[in-house]
This record gives structure tokens, sequence and C-alpha cells, in this order.
């Protein structure tokens, strides 16, 4: 490393942390102490930094990050670089992403994308990709239900870059593993949208859901609410993804219409929404009016408000949770394993329309 690139290295740390304590840097950098304090006095002398005992801050009249003679937080000269790892760039991760790319352009901070495609093994290889890179920090969206495997916290754990989860649990990682988690409570979205149709006076929901990352969380606020309001049993259908030319998943929607009419059931609630502008179209072929004989709440709201009924649809807050997965990264990076660890659940909200 040449001796400017140490030096931009060492003004980024500065602005990013507020301080830089030369021991630390040295350990973690693997610079000796003295190159450390060479290049500080250079940095003090442009009137970049203000030495104190131990290391050096920033001065007292010094600018904000983005702006001034450092020009530390600029496109060119990130405050520092952080890996955003997404199942995919579609449907649900847009609005998290940019969540995370206006809290990153506000801040200094570069983001480098990477995708999976569902597919476990490539999660690993980018989370040991981006480590490789030299990238400050990595934010890990999740990339399907449930996850608490040995061979993920392996991965972190192997890696020295500090991970933050987004949209999935920290549940059943090590203690030992210093993670933060970002997510929204999706058990919590479902007893809204239980709770909104018990006040209309629904004994029952039907519950139909495609097998996303999201379903689990889902399922489990269904059952609480239902128990809580003491509802009758209700469906509780899985459909499949969906394949084109298979019309394998309308044939589960009649299934699930005519299971919720013969038990009574006269509302229901449906992740995602596609699948929920799906169901309406079989009601309503059917005769059935929607909210009048049968009410649907769908889950998302990426498409619900386009439905020919205006669909009542569960809104996870994505765009904040992209904020606040940002922000843990930062919190993380200024004061590393001082900080506490987060774990950090963002409740959404309903939007009422037309079909309830």
């Amino acid at each position: 490393m040449i001796a400017e690139q140490r030096r931009e290295r060492i003004l980024r740390e500065i602005v990013l942390r507020g301080r830089l304590e030369v021991a630390d840097f040295a350990r973690r950098t693997e610079l000796s102490g003295m190159t450390i304090r060479r290049d500080l006095a250079v940095l003090a002398e442009r009137g970049l930094i203000r030495r104190v005992h131990g290391g050096a801050v920033l001065p007292e009249t010094a600018d904000a990050p983005a702006t001034g003679s450092r020009g530390i937080g600029t496109a060119s000269r990130p405050v520092a670089t952080i890996g955003l790892i997404v199942p995919d760039a579609a449907y649900y991760f847009p609005p998290v992403i940019r969540g995370v790319g206006e809290a990153a352009r506000a801040a200094g901070i570069r983001i480098v994308l990477g995708t999976t495609n569902y597919d476990p093994r490539e999660e690993i290889h980018q989370l040991s990709r981006l480590d490789a890179a030299g990238a400050d920090a990595i934010m890990l969206v999740t990339a399907r239900p449930g996850v608490d495997d040995g061979t993920t916290w392996q991965a972190i754990a192997d890696i020295r870059t500090p991970v933050v989860l987004v949209e999935r649990s920290a549940d059943g990682a090590p203690t030992t593993l210093h993670v933060d988690s970002v997510r929204s409570d999706h058990g919590f979205g479902a007893e809204l949208a239980v709770d909104h149709l018990a006040e209309r006076g629904h004994r029952g929901v039907g519950l139909l859901l495609r097998e996303t990352a999201t379903a689990p969380w889902v399922a489990d606020g269904h059952a609480r609410a239902a128990r809580r309001h003491g509802m009758a049993q209700s469906p509780v259908v899985f459909a499949p993804s969906l394949r084109w030319g298979d019309g394998s998943t309308s044939d589960v929607l009649r299934a699930f219409l005519d299971d919720c009419l013969d038990a009574g059931i006269r509302a229901a609630i449906v992740l995602p929404d596609d699948l929920a502008v799906s169901l309406l179209g079989i009601a309503e072929g059917r005769g059935l009016r929607v909210p009048e004989d049968f009410a649907i709440v769908a889950y998302d709201d990426e498409i619900a408000s386009f439905a020919t009924v205006p669909l009542t649809a569960i809104a996870p807050p994505k765009l904040a949770v992209g904020r606040r997965a940002l922000e843990a990264c930062l919190l993380r990076l200024e004061q590393g394993d001082l900080a506490p660890a987060q774990r950090i659940q963002l409740t959404p909200a309903i939007n009422v329309r037309e079909s309830t």
C-alpha cells in the first residue's frame, strides 16, 4: 500500500469513526505504529486531522464528510464501501435496496450489490467475495425461510467483515456470533390483518401463502391472532411457485376458495399480492361480491391497489428496513464490538381499501 493510499484509508477511518486509535488501527491493518504515526503527522500538517494522545480526530472546524478540502464522502472517495447481498432485485426487494441507497448517499457510502438467486451456496460465495474485496461491512438479505443453518453462521464467523442481517432473523445463531439484524415484524403484520377482519365481524380467516421467506412468520402471526379471537379452524394453504404454462396454482386457488366457503369462512389473507389478485378474479368469476360475500387482505402491498377491487393490504416497512440496516452498519463500523448487537423489528402498516 503506497503512502497516499494509506493516508486516504486513515482519513476515511477518522471520518467514519470520529477517531483513530493507532494501536487498534495497526492491529486491524497489519501496519506498523511508526508508519501510521508518520502518516498522521502528514495529514495534520495539511490541516485534515488533529492529533490527540494515542491517535487522531477530525479538526474541530471540519466540514461535513461530503464537503470540504477532504472530499471524503463523494462518489469517488466514499466514507466506506458496504456490500448488499439480495436473493434477487425484483418485486419485494427494490424498496429495501432504495432505502439502503438513500441512506448511503446521505452518509457518503458506496453500495456494492450482489445477488444469490436464492442459492445458499452463492450466498456463501458472495460473503467471501465481498470480504476479500475489502468491503467495510455487508448487509445480507434473507434467501429462504427459516434460516438458522450452521453453514451460514460459520461463513459469517469466518470473515472479518461485520454482517447485518436484513429481513432475516438472527435466531439460531451462536451466541458467540456478533451479528445485527433488521427486519419487518411479519407476524405482527398478519395479526394486524386478522384483527382488522375480526373487527368487521369475521369469525374465521383463511390463509393462502406462496412459499417465501416471509411465509413462516405470517403463518405464525395468523395462528396467534386466530387463537386470540377464538376463531374457527380455517384453511391454511401453501401455493406452489409459479411456472410458465403450469395451471396448478389456479387449481390451488379454486380449492382454497371452496374450502373456505364450505367451512363458512368469508375472508382470507393472501401472500403475496399477485396471488391475492388472482383469488379476487376467481371469486368474481363465481359471482361472489368482494367484500360483501368474501373479503380479501393482500400481504406486501406492491400491486394490491391496482386490482379490479382495490385490495386492503399489509405493507411491510421496506424502505425503513433498508435505511435502518444501513444505520446499523454505520454503528457497527463506528463502534466495532463495543456496540451491543441489535435485533431490530419494524412493524408493518395496514392500508384499508375496498376489499374489506
